[in-house]
């Protein structure tokens, strides 16, 4: 097990799960004492060489890391370079409104089921009513069913409802043709199934892939202080 970051590596981090710990609701999650210190120091030490990779909106991700990070928010569908450029990787579903609707109706029914709007997407969360996760997937489904260009998405007791082709493996390897990110290797940390293509993406590019659960014991905690011996060693 690497006891620290590679000097070569470009850092990308997902969040909620990994850096921070998931929370009952996305509007709860609690950010641990110094880490948008910790993540500053990263970049800096990386040359802007670190990324944030995660589902949330790019505002969600700012206001946890209290910093304006490289970042691919809502699944690398919304990319911010390290110069602060914006880049869209797809438009926005036509439907996503009415969807979004329809599942704040049926929410009204599912006490704990709670719809998280973003800009390309939709999430309808169930942590705390973990009985309605397969009648919200049918619902989906059955929306979405025959719509070009549209994907569900499952995540840690949320289904989310995305463009097709989003994730956060296209956002890793795009990173990597940018200044700053080029001629690195990649180091990827993520917990959940969405993290998958970007650990892949990162080991087929040469770099490292890690998962919370296998890598830290599932501990946000032991990231972090991996993150922070990596910066001290510097």
């Amino acid at each position: 097990m690497l006891t620290k970051l590679p000097d070569d590596c470009a850092v990308f981090l997902d969040l909620d799960g990994t850096l921070v710990d998931i929370a009952p609701t996305p509007a709860e999650v609690v950010v641990p004492p110094g880490l948008p210190e910790l993540l500053r120091g990263l970049s800096e030490q990386r040359g802007g060489a670190l990324a944030i990779l995660s589902g949330r909106k790019l505002a969600d991700i700012d206001a946890i890391t209290g910093e304006r990070l490289a970042a691919g928010a809502e699944h690398g569908i919304v990319l911010r370079d390290s110069a602060g450029r914006l880049h869209e990787t797809a438009g926005p579903l036509p439907q996503l409104e009415a969807w979004q609707a329809v599942l704040e109706e049926a929410a009204r029914g599912m006490p704990g089921v709670v719809i998280e709007p973003k800009r390309f997407t939709v999430v309808a969360h169930y942590r705390l009513a973990p009985e309605q996760g397969p009648v919200l997937r049918e619902l989906i489904e059955t929306m979405i069913s025959g719509v070009p260009g549209t994907e569900l998405l499952a995540a840690h007791m949320a289904w989310e409802i995305r463009p097709r082709g989003a994730g956060k493996g296209r956002a890793l390897r795009w990173f990597m043709d940018q200044p700053h990110f080029a001629g690195r290797r990649p180091f990827f940390v993520g917990d959940d199934t969405t993290d998958e293509e970007a650990i892949e993406a990162a080991k087929l590019l040469g770099g490292i892939g890690l998962h919370v659960a296998r890598d830290f014991d599932g501990s946000t905690a032991a990231v972090r202080a991996f993150l922070a011996r990596s910066l001290e060693a510097a």
